[in-house]
């Protein structure tokens, strides 16, 4: 998943996956994804790995399909998926033409179709996919048109475009002040990967 043999990541790793005695690499099938890490020390876009599978069949695939659990349950809130949605990039389904896929959703909305990992994929046909960012997804998104993210996943959710467009407009300000509102760092280990270490 490098570009770059230079370039640096965080990894997201599967949370039942142990590293072993030995291990050189974690196996590309546990790591959810990853965030690129730029020369000034800034986080890129959160990109999903298409290999990953989850330990557990019932484990959420990718941050915004664990988000969107917790918000179906009403342990999140839409900010909070927002903030996700801003930092993440997601896969659009194509008709294969060069437009984006439209489809009815189960309440009769039109809707473009979005996956967040290669497992929602699976569960959706589509002649291709394109990868993309938040504003290229509004700027794709037609009036009228709502989203619908992982169709036929177990956090399948129907967002309306002006839902997107909002977000995609938040100033940075907006942001920041998000971010502080929902920063806590409990319960979360980042754990250095030294590459040949055994």
């Amino acid at each position: 998943m490098t570009d770059q043999p230079d370039e640096s990541y965080f990894l997201l790793m599967d949370p039942e996956w142990e590293r072993r005695e030995g291990d050189e690499t974690p196996p590309m099938r546990s790591v959810v994804g990853l965030w690129p890490m730029h020369a000034d020390g800034s986080m890129g876009r959160f990109r999903s790995n298409p290999e990953y599978v989850p330990l557990r069949p019932e484990s959420p695939t990718d941050p915004i399909d664990a988000l969107l659990r917790l918000a179906m349950r009403g342990d999140a809130r839409m900010e909070q998926v927002q903030l996700v949605l801003r930092d993440t990039l997601i896969d659009l389904a194509m008709n294969g033409d060069g437009r984006p896929l439209v489809v009815r959703s189960p309440d009769d909305v039109p809707c473009v179709v979005v996956a967040t990992s290669g497992q929602h994929q699976q569960r959706v046909f589509a002649p291709e996919w394109h990868r993309v960012e938040l504003e290229t997804l509004v700027e794709r998104l037609a009036d009228g048109i709502d989203v619908m993210i992982n169709p036929n996943g177990p956090a399948a959710v129907r967002l309306t475009g002006d839902f997107l467009r909002h977000t995609a407009q938040l100033s940075d300000e907006q942001v920041a002040e998000l971010q502080e509102v929902f920063r806590d760092a409990e319960g979360v280990t980042i754990v250095p990967w030294e590459m040949g270490a055994r």
